[in-house]
């Protein structure tokens, strides 16, 4: 699991055999990053820079918690800037970070996660279908180095937007993940759907999506988990530009392994967010 070693309390019996896991990036919470405004250029080159802030419930990564079932408050800003049209397709590239409290376990003393984010993107179709190349570096400072709690992802996303919904999938490799336990994919698949059929007011929408994802690591006794299943399915209401969501997590983890340090770290559950972007 990501940081599940820690998140279920199990650190400590990790270290004693050996040295000790969030969208589109990372996005490393439950609920799919709001999609961000396109303003004018704001940034050098005739690039953008957005953000964006979340308050949610719980902080969940591919299906387990990073901050023992409790609140967490997460926020990124990226830059993205477009390259001379190459011919076959508009380009840009892009890079950023994001940020988030977290809660692993009272034997570390950590309660940060900040990843760092570049890729390049290409957009096909009038912009439906974009690909999406990129790395995520996990760091977590304040760590203790002998945890080796960083890691790097490598990957790539394709998504198309049909108008009436948007199916998106992901591929992500690390070669030496979380708490060094060796090669690592995760695949995900997720479909959001607009309700433009619920009309309140022009500064009020709603959006449903659902996904599935599998998360595969070499090491599973470093990782403290076997391989797993993950979905989720949620809702987002978007009211006067602030974004307001509901998501059902789980996974195919079993109960038994769940109930790690006093509580369950990777349980069904709802959880609640609400987010800006700017």
């Amino acid at each position: 699991m990501h940081r599940g070693v820690l998140a279920a309390g199990c650190l400590a019996a990790m270290m004693a055999a050996a040295p000790a896991l969030a969208q589109t990036t990372p996005a490393p919470a439950s609920t799919p990053a709001p999609e961000p405004p396109k303003p004018d250029p704001t940034g050098p080159f005739g690039g953008s820079i957005t953000g964006i802030v979340t308050l949610t419930s719980d902080y969940r990564f591919r299906g387990i918690s990073q901050s023992k079932n409790d609140p967490a408050i997460q926020g990124g800003l990226t830059y993205e800037v477009p390259l001379p049209f190459i011919g076959f397709a508009p380009v840009s590239i892009y890079g950023g970070f994001w940020g988030s409290s977290i809660n692993f376990s009272p034997d570390v003393d950590e309660s940060i996660e900040l990843d760092m984010v570049a890729g390049v993107k290409f957009k096909f179709l009038q912009e439906k279908l974009v690909l999406d190349l990129g790395w995520i570096g996990y760091r977590y400072p304040g760590s203790m180095k002998s945890a080796h709690l960083a890691y790097d992802e490598f990957g790539g996303a394709l998504s198309y937007d049909f108008g009436f919904a948007t199916l998106a999938g992901q591929v992500r490799y690390s070669p030496n993940f979380f708490a060094r336990s060796g090669d690592a994919w995760y695949k995900q698949a997720m479909l959001t759907v607009p309700l433009d059929f619920i009309k309140i007011s022009e500064k009020v929408s709603f959006k449903m999506f659902g996904g599935i994802g599998h998360q595969a690591v070499q090491r599973n006794a470093r990782f403290a988990n076997p391989d797993y299943w993950e979905w989720q399915i949620g809702l987002v209401a978007t009211i006067y530009g602030v974004d307001f969501g509901v998501t059902y997590v789980d996974t195919d983890i079993s109960r038994r392994r769940c109930n790690g340090g006093g509580f369950n770290y990777c349980a069904p559950r709802a959880i609640f967010s609400i987010s800006k972007s700017f």
